[in-house]
């Protein structure tokens, strides 16, 4: 479907980016904001939505992007909406339901045919089962009337949006603007149309007629919206929020950076691909086409390289490369989750073994550490006891940004698929590396290696002397779990 030519989010688009090869970009690093984003998005949407998530849960922010997108269907707007199926058990009730309204369209990307009652089956079937359900789609992108989207790290659960009471993931998202829409349109569209992305009712069986799945889900997610309550007057939602953004929205122009950008993404069909010898440095003939245009990006780099990742595991080729840069006189900044805040720690295991020859090379590394980020960032995402770190950004000089999907691990690497943005932008690559470096500084541990070139020493931000403990936040009993694990767990799966 062709972009919208007119209608209240072509003219916003029109009004904040200059016509021509330039994109808009406005940064999200605000929970609330980047759901805000979304929202308003939504709420104005007068010809489609493209919705492409990794994890979608049906938790209170779900519903609430749920109702959002059953509001724009009942306004006549065409919805797509495409899953990876890895965290869709126990929510096939819900995609019914929403599927039962006129104008919404549900695919599943390479579904589980069995085991599809809980997410552990599901894991269990990947580790046991065919090779390619080891595989999935990890992009994440919301593209509205072909004019404006959404983009980044973030899944669409409590937790990425500061909505949870326990634990919050720190991420980075870019509402976009401009040139760069047809290509992440199409992107879309490839996923939308490969073999491996299935119609929801192909999947997955219910027995209940039409009317009783729309009865269903009404009780599940609320009565449904009539007349023209479904109808935003004027281009202005029902419920208008106070932010900046909603205040901009409503006023009909958009603060953004302009700058040249690439959309980026793998083909569907490196599912199907042989796992190949990739890392850092070395390029992809497999279908890893973010990989391979990230790491061209990288060795452009004349004098800082700035890197976040949830998961790092640059295998022994990509320490090669930092130790390229080092010679180089480049400086390389590398900020991850330490034990005690990642949420998955066998993927700890594949990097922790890395640790000193990272910082062998002369390279910075800082772990994010639950505790000291949450008082940090207290005014990005509000309580909570646990913060983890999920943002995925590249910097490179100061000048050039990636932002996306792609975590810097063999899971990315081979297994799933990505999709991102290379930004061209100062401005915005000066925003992100103030806001990560101050995550680095205030809310992360910096690491040290001793002069033995074994020992590692945790330093608080502003203090001189080491951490007395190991993997600081971890108890004993955790670590020597791990240690256990460790000869089980082979690297190229994390």
């Amino acid at each position: 479907m062709p972009p919208a030519q007119s209608g209240t989010l072509a003219q916003i688009a029109t009004a904040s980016v200059v016509p021509g090869d330039l994109s808009g970009f406005r940064l999200l690093a605000s929970g609330a904001e980047a759901l805000q984003a979304r929202l308003e998005l939504i709420g104005r949407a007068q010809v489609s939505i493209d919705l492409q998530a990794y994890q979608f849960k049906g938790d209170a922010t779900g519903l609430r992007l749920v109702r959002a997108l059953r509001d724009a269907a009942a306004r006549g707007v065409r919805v797509r909406i495409l899953l990876d199926d890895l965290y869709t058990a126990g929510d096939d009730a819900l995609w019914l339901g929403l599927t039962a309204r006129d104008g919404v369209e549900l695919r599943l990307f390479n579904p589980f045919l069995a085991g599809r009652e809980s997410h552990l089956s599901r894991l269990v079937e990947s580790a046991m089962g065919e090779a390619r359900m080891h595989r999935r789609m990890h992009n994440k992108l919301l593209v509205v009337d072909g004019v404006l989207a959404v983009a980044g790290g973030r899944n669409i659960a409590d937790v990425y949006f500061g909505a949870h009471a326990a634990e919050h993931y720190v991420d980075i998202d870019v509402l976009v603007a401009g040139a760069v829409l047809p290509s992440m349109a199409l992107a879309f569209d490839l996923y939308w149309n490969s073999d491996f992305s299935h119609e929801l009712r192909s999947v997955v069986e219910d027995p209940l007629s039409l009317p009783e799945r729309r009865a269903r889900f009404s009780a599940q997610v609320g009565a449904d919206c009539a007349g023209s309550a479904c109808v935003p007057a004027d281009g202005v939602l029902p419920k208008p929020s106070d932010s900046d953004l909603a205040r901009e929205c409503a006023q009909g122009c958009l603060t953004m950076h302009l700058a040249p950008a690439q959309a980026v993404y793998d083909s569907p069909e490196k599912l199907e691909n042989e796992s190949v010898a990739l890392d850092l440095g070395m390029l992809a003939t497999s279908g890893s086409q973010v990989r391979l245009l990230v790491a061209q990006a990288m060795r452009d780099a004349q004098f800082e390289l700035w890197m976040v990742t949830p998961y790092l595991i640059p295998g022994p080729t990509g320490v090669e490369t930092l130790r390229d840069f080092q010679q180089r006189g480049v400086r390389v900044v590398l900020l991850t989750n330490s034990l005690a805040a990642t949420d998955e720690p066998m993927v700890h295991l594949g990097y922790r073994k890395y640790r000193a020859a990272i910082l062998a090379t002369g390279a910075e590394l800082y772990e994010w550490s639950p505790a000291r980020g949450g008082r940090v960032l207290r005014e990005y995402l509000a309580g909570g006891t646990v913060f983890r770190l999920h943002a995925k950004a590249v910097i490179v000089d100061r000048e050039r940004v990636f932002l996306g999907s792609m975590n810097f691990d063999p899971r990315s690497r081979d297994l799933n698929t990505e999709f991102g943005l290379l930004i061209d932008s100062p401005e915005l690559a000066e925003e992100i590396r103030s806001f990560t470096e101050r995550m680095a500084r205030e809310g992360s541990y910096r690491l040290q290696l001793d002069a033995d070139g074994q020992t590692l020493h945790w330093f608080a931000a502003g203090d001189d002397e080491p951490l007395i403990e190991y993997e600081p936040g971890t108890d004993r009993g955790s670590r020597f779990l791990l240690d256990l694990l460790e000869p089980l767990v082979p690297e190229e799966m994390l």
